[in-house]
């Protein structure tokens, strides 16, 4: 049975976005408590900025939900997944949280409230720079929520392909992957998600 995996809050950026070692993959899948923590600490961002675009804000209080459901699931299949295989862990990991939140996008919409702005800028990976102006954080915003409704609208696969590409920056044969579909598949769904959104709110 895998150790709690409830989501760590990582203490200033201690553990850079990566691959675990297959070390660490071996220990974890055995059961090693700290490899369990590495393992969660490495991919909890990424999963938790990809689960937060995929369900919207209309489905925001289950976002951690699914995180810990995809981190389970991950663990229960630990032992099954090939450490030199052609697959990176963090691919792996999005195939299983593409799963969870089709699932959940299939339940009866449920009112929750909205992330928060701020919860959503950490969770895309945005980094705050130079000071800005008032005026300008309300213009960011407010087209922010306009993409995220728009991406919200797409269907559930073309919303996981454009997420998988643009938000969590994996190429074209990692989205494959993380999909199970072929590299065609990614490139005619990417360009369909990409004119919806077009169209939504314009050029992005």
């Amino acid at each position: 049975m895998a150790p709690s995996l409830s989501l760590v809050k990582p203490i200033g950026g201690a553990v850079e976005a990566g691959e675990l070692p297959a070390v660490q993959i071996v220990r974890a899948a055995a059961g090693d408590a700290a490899a369990t923590r590495a393992l969660v600490l490495t991919y909890q961002r990424r999963l938790f900025a990809y689960v937060a675009r995929m369900l919207g804000r209309d489905r925001a209080a289950y976002v951690e939900d699914a995180c810990q459901t995809t981190l389970l699931k991950a663990f229960r299949a630990l032992p099954s997944f090939e450490v030199d295989g052609p697959a990176k862990l963090s691919t792996w990991l999005f195939t299983i949280a593409t799963r969870v939140c089709i699932d959940e996008l299939r339940k009866p919409r449920r009112l929750v409230e909205p992330l928060d702005d701020d919860v959503l800028l950490a969770a895309s990976g945005d980094v705050a720079g130079a000071p800005a102006s008032a005026e300008a954080v309300a213009i960011e915003r407010a087209l922010r929520r306009r993409v995220e409704r728009a991406v919200a609208a797409l269907p559930p696969d073309l919303r996981a392909t454009f997420v998988l590409r643009v938000v969590a920056e994996l190429d074209v044969k990692e989205t494959a992957r993380a999909l199970e579909v072929d590299d065609g598949t990614v490139k005619s769904r990417l360009s369909r998600a990409r004119d919806q959104i077009r169209a939504y709110v314009g050029e992005v």
